[in-house]
């Protein structure tokens, strides 16, 4: 009797293990490293600080402002000439939970890893959505901070929802990512496809409606891989935003940004040019 009680004890232990397994979102194994429950939570106190909530409210006030023309991504286009303080009747707002904002690794794109999920992307931002009363949207972008592995801190503020709508896609099984230079959004499937998201996508994959990842990994090459920090078109100048030859079907995108150092203006500048900036504050 006592030894079929320990075998039954035993072997509910190990149901309860393998459910509560079951229980926890799953990572994919050559997947990106995603951020944690610490990552979230220290993102939520950055996202409901004084300094978020003014800057955010500076940035909706001066989009008012602007004389509204489309833009790529949803939002406005133009800059404003200066970032006013936010008046008493500025737009009231929401942030939601953020969403891991990934971006191609430099290794990646050089070939110097295996095309993997996982040497493919980095995590570059964690995105919160702003969505203002008046239906203004816009995305709060926290990079890494330097007070440990959770440390987050605000990066500025992206306009329009196109990006974060497309962060938001993502999982932990089906990773959606940027290919900044030419705002293409694609999504890397279980199976290790890659699938374009956006029209600047499908038009770089030549209309393709999936690549495997390889493939995806000699395309970025052939663009890019002389092209990045330190090489010699960056040493020339050439790195503030990326010109394809003639027989490459893709394009230029300029981005509304307010970088959140700046009290002045929101600045307009190529996704290239916003890496090339953050590597160097970072190296700094």
């Amino acid at each position: 009797m006592h030894r079929t009680t320990r075998r039954a004890v035993t072997l509910l232990a190990a149901a309860t293990a393998v459910l509560c397994a079951a229980a926890v979102p799953a990572q994919a194994a050559d997947g990106p490293t995603a951020p944690g429950a610490a990552d979230y939570t220290a993102a939520q106190q950055v996202l409901r600080s004084g300094q978020v909530h003014d800057t955010v409210s500076r940035f909706l006030t001066a989009a008012e402002q602007r004389t509204p023309a489309g833009a790529a991504d949803g939002g406005t286009a133009g800059s404003p000439r200066g970032l006013a303080k936010a008046p008493a009747s500025a737009p009231g707002f929401d942030l939601k939970k953020p969403v891991p904002f990934y971006e191609l690794a430099p290794e990646f794109v050089t070939g110097r890893t295996k095309p993997t999920a996982g040497s493919a992307l980095r995590l570059s931002y964690l995105a919160s959505r702003v969505s203002a009363a008046n239906g203004h949207q816009a995305a709060v972008l926290l990079t890494p901070g330097q007070g440990g592995q959770a440390a987050w801190q605000l990066a500025g503020i992206r306009d329009g929802d196109a990006d974060i709508s497309a962060a938001e896609h993502g999982t932990d099984q089906a990773q959606t990512f940027m290919e900044p230079q030419i705002h293409a959004w694609y999504r890397i499937t279980g199976d290790g496809s890659v699938e374009p998201l956006n029209k600047e996508a499908s038009v770089a994959l030549q209309g393709k409606s999936r690549v495997t990842l390889a493939a995806y990994q000699q395309l970025v090459t052939k663009r890019y891989a002389d092209k990045l920090p330190g090489s010699a078109y960056d040493r020339k100048g050439l790195a503030g935003g990326y010109a394809p030859a003639a027989d490459e079907p893709a394009t230029a995108s300029s981005r509304t940004w307010l970088p959140a150092a700046s009290g002045a203006a929101a600045l307009g500048v190529s996704g290239a040019a916003l890496l090339r900036v953050r590597r160097r504050r970072r190296s700094g």
